[in-house]
């Protein structure tokens, strides 16, 4: 019998391809989505195979209904950017906070495994890298917070109602239907032959390729203990160097322009991923330069 599963945010970035995966393993899938930046159109090659609902998640009656007829919930849901986050916390809190509470109580409440997507944003700029998940947490920025504060919310409720969980911290993912992100920014202005922006430059970030992503989510769906590990490339990258990588596969006749580093933005990050290999068995198999190459 076919597993059903309510994803959250499913027409967006990473929750579409997450759905796509799901369906064509024989799943029965539900995504809600509100569309403040997902998409129907992300959803077309499955849309006849799922049911689609245009919700939100602060709305605690549709959510318990909505949990209540499925087996397991991927929540991935969120204002999902620093930039924004900054811009308007208010909205950040109430979706990534609120949002996240009335998840987590309706599984627990209908015993229900939930499966998060939280950020390497909670660790802020790192210590050490590569970063392990016991490395301190201090977000720098409201989106960061959001992220801990949902998955502070989601341990204590597996404490004290007995929530199944799994927390996937990913790195910098990219991949096709994201925008508005650093690669899908560079490489559409590098497609047209114009100057590349960036903001400090000798940021060191971690970035991993949509595919490998899925992988995960797919590895933790299967693995039925209480887990939290890092998802990313566990390999470092400069803007500057990614702004390079990009113009050169391009061919960008265009200039690199370096302005200040924007406030809280992580200065650098590494994922270390010992622990995803050893409870998931999972592997990243794109370099950074496999990935953009597919999306040209």
């Amino acid at each position: 019998m076919a597993d059903k599963i309510l994803i959250t945010g499913g027409a967006g970035f990473i929750g579409s391809h997450l759905a796509e995966a799901l369906v064509n393993k024989g799943n029965d899938v539900i995504v809600v989505d509100n569309l403040s930046r997902g998409h129907c159109e992300n959803l077309n090659s499955i849309i006849d195979k799922i049911n689609f609902v245009n919700g939100d998640i602060t709305d605690h009656e549709l959510i318990r209904d909505l949990i209540r007829s499925s087996d397991t919930v991927f929540h991935l849901a969120a204002l999902s950017r620093v930039i924004p986050s900054i811009d308007d916390p208010e909205l950040c809190f109430k979706s990534n906070i609120e949002g996240t509470e009335i998840i987590a109580r309706s599984c627990a409440r209908y015993g229900k495994r939930l499966i998060f997507s939280s950020s390497r944003e909670v660790y802020g700029t790192a210590n050490y890298i590569p970063v392990d998940e016991e490395h301190p947490l201090n977000p720098e920025n409201p989106y960061g917070t959001s992220k801990l504060a949902g998955e502070k919310i989601i341990e204590s409720y597996s404490k004290c109602y007995h929530l199944r969980y799994a927390i996937l911290r990913l790195a910098n993912v990219y991949g096709d239907r994201d925008f508005d992100r650093v690669i899908p920014i560079f490489i559409k202005n590098s497609l047209n032959n114009k100057d590349l922006i960036i903001y400090g430059g000798q940021q060191i970030l971690d970035f991993v390729y949509i595919t490998d992503v899925i992988e995960a989510f797919l590895k933790a769906f299967v693995n039925q203990e209480n887990l939290k590990v890092n998802i990313g490339s566990g390999k470092g990258t400069t803007l500057l160097e990614l702004a390079n990588m990009i113009k050169y596969l391009t061919k960008n006749k265009g200039k690199i322009t370096i302005q200040d580093k924007r406030t809280g933005e992580v200065e650098k990050f590494v994922s270390k991923i010992n622990k995803s290999h050893e409870i998931l068995n999972w592997n990243p198999e794109f370099s950074l330069e496999e990935g953009i190459k597919r999306l040209l």
